[in-house]
């Protein structure tokens, strides 16, 4: 699901970059509704409350099972529904293996770890893609190739910073839940 919806992305993505396209009958229309909802959405500025929207969100739904805050019933039966579509354990998707492989500190390791390094593959794809264009270029190249390498750290920077921002909440929710077991005590 989360692959086919970047996917998706991906390809409108590509097909709003092509100013070609606007003027064809079948594609143009929808590009240039696109275009003009863009400016409508840029003129308006709606982002940051969308964010925070969001922000407020995702620390509503976790306050009761992390920091067991008892909400009324009015919120709960709000956030219960949408909780189950939002609250996805992404690390199943990251982690290959069962929970029964990894100890419950190595999993939690994992999972803290496991946004950075998906971060780090996603700038390096970007530097290996400019670098990979820098190499197809005809031999007098406007740049060096560590000016392209730098460039190409930057490509996927603002899809880092997005992913960060979705995925931070469910990382903290996972490492102060560590915190909220239960201590049995034995008696001899």
């Amino acid at each position: 699901l989360v692959l086919g919806l970047c996917v998706a992305c991906g390809l409108a993505a590509y097909c709003y970059s092509m100013t070609s396209w606007r003027k064809k009958p079948c594609i143009g229309g929808p590009l240039r509704l696109a275009d003009r909802a863009s400016a409508l959405y840029v003129k308006l500025g709606p982002t940051p409350k969308i964010k925070m929207m969001f922000a407020f969100y995702q620390i509503v739904l976790v306050l009761s099972s992390t920091y067991w805050a008892r909400l009324p019933d009015k919120y709960t039966g709000l956030t219960d529904p949408l909780a189950n579509v939002v609250t996805l354990d992404w690390t199943y998707f990251i982690l290959f293996l069962p929970q029964q492989c990894l100890g419950y500190g190595e999993r939690l390791l994992a999972i803290a770890l496991a946004p950075v390094a998906l971060i780090a593959l996603m700038m390096i794809a970007g530097i290996s893609l400019r670098l990979k264009r820098w190499r197809a270029a005809p031999a007098p190249r406007a740049r060096p190739w560590y000016a392209e390498a730098a460039l190409g750290l930057l490509d996927l920077t603002p899809a880092g910073l997005v992913f960060a921002f979705f995925f931070v909440p469910s990382i903290t929710a996972s490492i102060f839940n560590s915190w909220s077991c239960q201590a049995y005590t034995i008696s001899p």
